[in-house]
């Protein structure tokens, strides 16, 4: 007995208890956030397994529990979803997000991530509420009302899309530095206006064409747009406006997709750059000198070879280089406006069955 009490006396003892002791409670507190660590982590597998609304609901209210930031959480991991184009479960998030008590900077910030999920998904008058909701607080935000304009915009909702765009051009034009803004304004005006010209009912063909010409000369970059209206409605119109343009090839697609009988040969006969491109389609025999790679392969394929070829066309924005098969006058992935040219691609035809 003596003994032991002499080695509990023993100062090695002493360090080495002390040892054991800072150890255990380092091991607790590991364990303890090791659990934490992977609670918080079945809470996250569980916001990606259920997406029915109580059960999102739930989970979201325990993870708010036992999670620090959980809402920027949260938020990034509605941004992962979003990012994937998984739409549906973005919103989930983002909709029970919108429904919690939060500071009104956050509560904006989600409004905002819902509205634009809501607008990639299709979903464009929920979106374009969402928006409107935001802007009662703050009407002044550039940011919304470009994407409330935009939002009715693809609604055509033109009228609404136009106030919106004068709210802008009033807060911008109270910034010195807004030539360029200005400048980006008065064209998105302008295309608006035709395109409300455009899709409306309520005006004569003869007056909707007289209007077209008008913004036909006053904004250039509208061409395209005009053209392919008198394409479907005034062919006539069409070629005397086509013959007028010096170049002709940011409108080759428009040009190629014409049927034989629609072209007018006799009008067109001394503009080589447009009999090029019919001399390529195998409208007219023979050759015609190209400055165009695309419509010289096609006609040396007409002229020399049994190979039978068309032109595909792919369109591609000047701003971020994005490429979409369909033409539109704003870019689908940048939004910025008058950027879009076509590219023509020579592909072989496939033999027939």
């Amino acid at each position: 007995m003596i003994e032991i009490l002499n080695a509990y006396r023993n100062p090695i003892f002493g360090i080495l208890a002390l040892l054991f002791m800072v150890a255990f409670v380092f091991f607790l507190d590991s364990l303890k956030r090791t659990r934490a660590h992977k609670r918080k982590q079945d809470l996250i597998d569980n916001l990606g397994k259920q997406f029915d609304s109580i059960g999102l609901q739930q989970n979201i209210d325990e993870f708010i529990a036992h999670a620090k930031n959980a809402t920027q959480t949260l938020i990034l991991i509605a941004q992962t979803y979003a990012k994937a184009g998984d739409y549906e479960q973005a919103i989930a998030i983002y909709k029970t997000l919108s429904e919690k008590p939060l500071e009104m900077h956050e509560k904006l910030e989600i409004l905002e991530l819902l509205g634009d999920s809501y607008y990639r998904a299709g979903f464009l008058e929920r979106s374009k509420n969402i928006f409107l909701e935001i802007l009662r607080y703050y009407p002044h935000n550039i940011r919304i009302l470009e994407y409330y304009m935009r939002t009715c915009e693809n609604l055509k909702h033109y009228d609404e899309a136009i106030e919106a765009l004068n709210s802008l051009e009033e807060i911008v034009s109270a910034n010195a530095d807004s030539k360029s803004s200005m400048k980006k304004i008065w064209h998105t005006k302008n295309y608006l206006k035709v395109m409300q010209l455009c899709s409306s009912h309520h005006i004569s063909l003869a007056d909707q064409q007289e209007k077209l010409l008008m913004f036909y000369e006053k904004d250039p970059t509208l061409r395209n747009i005009i053209l392919r209206h008198f394409r479907l409605y005034n062919v006539g119109l069409f070629w005397q406006k086509i013959l007028l343009l010096q170049d002709i090839m940011p409108y080759i697609d428009i040009l190629w997709h014409f049927q034989k009988h629609e072209v007018p040969f006799d009008f067109i006969a001394n503009r080589s750059d447009l009999m090029a491109i019919y001399h390529a389609k195998g409208f007219v025999s023979g050759y015609q000198k190209s400055e165009d790679f695309t419509l010289e392969v096609l006609q040396l394929l007409l002229l020399y070879s049994h190979i039978k070829a068309d032109i595909s066309f792919t369109y591609s924005c000047n701003s971020c280089n994005t490429q979409t098969p369909f033409y539109t006058y704003r870019c689908s992935a940048c939004a910025e406006i008058a950027t879009i040219n076509p590219i023509a691609i020579p592909t072989q035809t496939p033999p027939p069955i």
